[in-house]
């Protein structure tokens, strides 16, 4: 049931995924009237769809920050909401089996340094006594990350949800954005079916379908939706234990996780599909991405490089294909911010694979920008206008983006 009051909101966030969720909670807080506004239900878009791997460290260092405040913020749900996360702490396991991931590898552990991110090189025998089903003997070196977790990101998405309802957020769900009201270089509100909503503040937080907002405006937002592929074998505890660490595999461009069970693994395709947000639908529930061919095509594409690391690869049996798009940008940096030249308007956007990792942080720093604190971290790296003029659907541009995720190695 949707939970509408009459009284002027403050800012009104589009999007009820697990980045508009946190933003709505951390506005909430902070004690600004804020409205989430959803055409579906909270999480019904691509969090239901994401991997959810919540680890620390990114070959980024200006990502780290948002990603350790989603862990901050994790613990304030807990202690705020009935239904507690269930965060799955397993650790993660970084392989190099080639001299450049070697390479990265350490670069990657003298940024956990700097962050004073827990870390520990361990030996062959440690690995496979982690994870059953790892063929060693190419790999070079290992770094093993304890505190790294994941979750269920529909879960943590609801939890944002609950909490800020607490704090006095209004959550509107089922109701279709149908423009935004500017007058002359000001954002004043949103057109819906039920009516005007007037406000301050517009935040854009509707993932691969930002830029249909925020282009009404003549802002193009530089990211654009890319598929997402991943696979769920069927269950087999004793290979597949539920205390497996997340493993990281840049030499074969994949990650797995445990999974009830099972193993989930991500494969990165060498030429990323991307789409026209334009050509998505607006609920995403049997959504074929592209070529239905395409799941096995990526299997023998790619499986053979994991299958180096994996060697029963081509004997397990999949249970489970999952397709979605995350929203990359050129850089695989983030979409965070507003302009001068629109004031009121905000956008949180381009996730670029760490959505659910980086929400509690994306979701504070819009709330320090809307009531004026100083943000916690360095925003630069993230501001909207740091490719300048662009259009953002055309196809040249949208395969910039989707060489990002094809391109990406580590975390």
């Amino acid at each position: 049931m949707n939970n509408v009051e009459n009284s002027r909101p403050e800012v009104v966030v589009i999007g009820a995924g697990t980045i508009g969720c946190a933003i709505t909670y951390y506005l909430a807080k902070s004690g600004i009237k804020v409205r989430l506004i959803e055409r579906n239900t909270i999480g019904s878009g691509n969090t239901s769809l994401a991997a959810s791997l919540l680890t620390k460290i990114r070959s980024k260092p200006a990502i780290i920050p948002l990603v350790q405040e989603t862990y901050a913020a994790m613990d304030c749900l807990n202690d705020e909401i009935e239904n507690k996360l269930d965060v799955q702490t397993v650790g993660s396991l970084h392989l190099a089996a080639s001299d450049k991931s070697v390479q990265d590898l350490d670069q990657l552990t003298a940024i956990a340094d700097d962050f004073n991110i827990l870390h520990e090189y361990i030996s062959e025998s440690e690995m496979k006594a982690k994870v059953p089903w790892l063929k060693t003997d190419e790999i070079i070196k290992a770094s093993f990350m304890p505190n790294d977790a994941f979750m269920d990101a529909y879960v943590l998405t609801n939890g944002f949800a609950e909490a800020a309802r607490k704090h006095g957020a209004v959550i509107q769900q089922y109701t279709n954005i149908e423009g935004l009201i500017q007058e002359r270089d000001c954002i004043k509100g949103v057109k819906t079916k039920e009516g005007d909503i007037e406000c301050d503040y517009v935040v854009d937080a509707a993932g691969a379908w930002s830029n249909l907002l925020s282009l009404q405006l003549g802002i193009g937002l530089p990211m654009t939706p890319v598929r997402s592929n991943y696979w769920i074998t069927s269950a087999n505890p004793q290979l597949f234990p539920a205390t497996q660490p997340i493993v990281i595999l840049p030499d074969a461009s994949a990650y797995t996780r445990p999974e009830s069970g099972a193993l989930l693994f991500g494969l990165r395709e060498s030429k990323s599909v991307h789409f026209n947000p334009k050509e998505l639908p607006s609920d995403l529930t049997g959504h074929v991405f592209g070529d239905p061919e395409d799941r096995w095509n990526i299997l023998v594409e790619q499986g053979a490089q994991f299958q180096k690391f994996f060697p029963k690869f081509d004997e397990i049996e999949i249970a489970h294909y999952i397709a979605g798009v995350s929203t990359y940008t050129p850089d695989g940096m983030f979409v965070l911010g507003g302009l001068p030249q629109m004031k009121g308007f905000l956008a949180a956007t381009g996730c670029s694979g760490a959505g659910v990792a980086v929400s509690g942080g994306m979701g504070r720093i819009i709330s320090e920008i809307i009531t004026g604190a100083e943000t916690f971290c360095d925003i630069n790296p993230f501001k909207i206008d740091r490719f300048g003029a662009l259009d953002p659907l055309s196809e040249e541009f949208r395969r910039r983006c989707a060489d990002a995720r094809s391109h990406k190695k580590s975390g």
